[in-house]
């Protein structure tokens, strides 16, 4: 393959979009889920603070999208940025599960609310998951 020929894209931008709409999709079911199963989603017990839906859609979407699309632009000068943002990536949505744990009201609002974090990480994984096999032949 002609060097000027190959793609200079790790991976496909839309590969982050479709990712960002899927995993809010899913975690607005566990938001509906979780909420059933009698999760308050309140996160601040003094002001009354709680996650809604719009929330849920936001926090999802937005960084997704954002932080896809600088990976994608570093990506194209240095592909190897793709595989650690990856994992970065995974571990902050793992990490930030500690904050519900400790300011969310009730057990199945932890749990809702951990497994929302949990599917954003396999979203994040997969949105900007290194997939251009072009770019990996010699």
């Amino acid at each position: 393959m002609n060097p000027d020929s190959q793609p200079k894209s790790p991976f496909n931008f839309i590969q982050v979009l479709i990712a960002a709409v899927g995993t809010a999709y899913l975690n607005v079911i566990a938001f509906f889920i979780g909420s059933s199963a009698g999760a308050d989603m309140v996160i601040d017990e003094i002001t009354g603070e709680h996650v809604g839906f719009q929330q849920v859609l936001a926090f999802t979407m937005i960084p997704i999208i954002f932080f896809g699309l600088i990976v994608f632009l570093l990506g194209r000068g240095r592909p190897g940025i793709c595989k650690v943002a990856q994992w970065i990536g995974v571990a902050i949505a793992i990490l930030s599960i500690v904050f519900p744990v400790l300011v969310a009201g009730n057990i199945a609002a932890v749990i809702t609310l951990s497994v929302i974090h949990l599917i954003t990480a396999a979203g994040w994984f997969f949105a900007v998951h290194y997939g251009n096999k072009a770019l990996h032949t010699k």
